[in-house]
């Protein structure tokens, strides 16, 4: 009961601090749907010896982090299921393979989302305003995340994917006109494979595509490429990393070539 991360994309519940790349991913920055005001319920049973199910179910305030006095929309529910097949493992929530598995371990996501909303993310973004500020434009919007996390020694893969939709995505004002606020709806696909070598430094790729719904967002396909190398020290708690990334956006031609490095330590 609290302020926490809702049980949404798994990139998103992996902490800032155990991150396998510099930072999230674009699918990340589009769809999730981060923190909340809440009560969240968890459970989990095994079928058999090493087949574990896992639940999580969420009933939250649906505005976003840090909201904590006024409900603008409705409230927000949300469910997961998850299947270990191969049994737990503590690297499930955590980038890159730094535990090593010794047997091949596989956790696999489904989330569903609903929120009567007021933003233009669900809870997150901005908020969508009607007739001169007066008042707040509302409507339903389903999130949906499917996702996996595959380890094995020093190998490990990722693979998420994120749609967002909405009963009414287009703000209108009470006299049906619009207001230029719209709900981002649309797709987006994010995968990441890396590999950790015996002394502790770890090659990583990642493919990102992000595909809103043109005729109501006016953007358009967003690709991004993004290759990294990290040196743990001292697993996530010190260590130092750098990725290189190359962004094209169909719509309007554009492409950028993004390098960044960081050095991390906490405790």
């Amino acid at each position: 009961m609290g302020q926490t991360k809702l049980p949404g994309n798994r990139e998103r519940v992996v902490s800032s601090a155990n991150l396998q790349l510099v930072d999230r991913s674009l699918l990340n920055k589009h769809f999730n749907i981060d923190r909340d005001m809440g009560l969240q319920l968890r459970h989990h049973f095994a079928i058999g010896k090493n087949f574990i199910v896992e639940e999580s179910l969420a009933m939250s305030q649906g505005e976003g982090r840090n909201v904590v006095q006024e409900n603008l929309g409705g409230y927000q529910w949300t469910g997961r299921i998850e299947v270990l097949p191969f049994g737990k493992f503590k690297g499930d929530y955590t980038g890159g393979a730094l535990r090593r598995e010794e047997s091949p371990k596989l956790a696999i996501g489904a989330t569903y989302d609903f929120n009567n909303a007021v933003k233009d993310k669900s809870n997150q973004g901005s908020y969508m305003l009607i007739d001169e500020g007066a008042s707040y434009f509302q409507t339903t919007v389903n999130s949906i995340f499917v996702d996996a996390m595959f380890k094995y020694q020093g190998f490990s893969l990722m693979a998420e994917f994120a749609n967002r939709d909405s009963e009414n995505p287009i703000a209108m004002n009470s006299d049906d006109s619009k207001t230029g606020d719209v709900v981002q709806v649309g797709n987006g696909l994010n995968l990441m494979s890396g590999y950790l070598f015996d002394n502790n430094i770890e090659l990583t790729g990642r493919y990102t595509v992000i595909k809103l719904d043109k005729a109501i967002t006016e953007e358009d396909l967003e690709t991004q490429y993004t290759i990294g190398i990290s040196k743990y020290f001292k697993g996530h708690k010190l260590k130092v990393q750098s990725d290189i990334s190359y962004l094209t956006v169909e719509n309007n031609g554009t492409s950028v070539l993004m390098y960044r490095m960081q050095f991390d330590v906490h405790f």
